[in-house]
């Protein structure tokens, strides 16, 4: 016997920016701003008035994002605050 009320297992829940931006370790803007989504192409689905994401989506985007690794490599070459 099937329970219709149980939900689907193997669904990937859905992130708001602000979760996005936290686990990506990038700018909340880049994922609140729809010039920024954009411009770096970010993948996302607009559900009514609101902007989702998936986590697996942007970790593929971010391995193969030139934004991101170009971000990267200039917080590496940015002077530490405090080293002498």
């Amino acid at each position: 016997m099937t329970d219709n009320n149980t939900p689907a297992i193997g669904i990937e829940p859905m992130i708001d920016a602000k979760q996005a931006a936290a686990a990506l370790r990038l700018p909340y803007y880049w994922f609140a701003d729809h010039a920024m989504r954009t411009k770096y192409r970010i993948p996302h689905y607009l559900m009514g008035g609101l902007v989702r994401y998936r986590l697996s989506e942007l970790s593929a985007w971010a391995t193969r994002s030139t934004a991101v690794q170009s971000r990267d490599a200039q917080d590496a070459d940015a002077p530490v605050e405090g080293a002498e």
